[in-house]
Formats: structure tokens, sequence, C-alpha cells
């Protein structure tokens, strides 16, 4: 299990995760939510993931999105 928590721009960094299957748990003023998330080995190393969380915002609009930047 690894916590870790954003800063002022949403940014965090858990480190290198192995392949597998994990819970994304992200906990907010206004709640919580938990996804399901599989981690794959990855050619190219990744530099970034964008995790749009906007359901869980108070308007509830969005979807539930993982976008990848590779180095």
């Amino acid at each position: 299990m690894k916590q870790v928590e954003a800063d002022d721009l949403g940014d965090f960094d858990f480190g290198a995760l192995s392949p597998g299957h994990y819970t994304l748990m992200i906990a907010s003023p206004w709640g919580e939510d938990r996804f399901d998330v599989e981690v794959l080995q990855l050619q190219m190393p990744t530099a970034s993931v964008t995790i749009d969380v906007s359901p869980n915002y108070p308007d509830c609009t969005g979807g539930h999105e993982f976008i990848s930047v590779s180095k």
C-alpha cells in the first residue's frame, strides 16, 4: 500500500509500480472514489499520467480517463 498527497497543482508520484492490478482511491473534501487500475510493462518509460476523476467533483461531469505520456 502506498499513500501520497497531491500538491497544489494536483501532481503526485507513487514512484515505480510493478505490473499488476491495483485499486486507486481518490479522497477529496466532498468524498472519495475507488478505481480499478491495471499497470502494464511498457517498452518506453512513462513520463506522466493524467487521471481524470471529475465524476468525483460536485457537478459529476467528466469521465474516468487515464492519459499517459511517454518520455
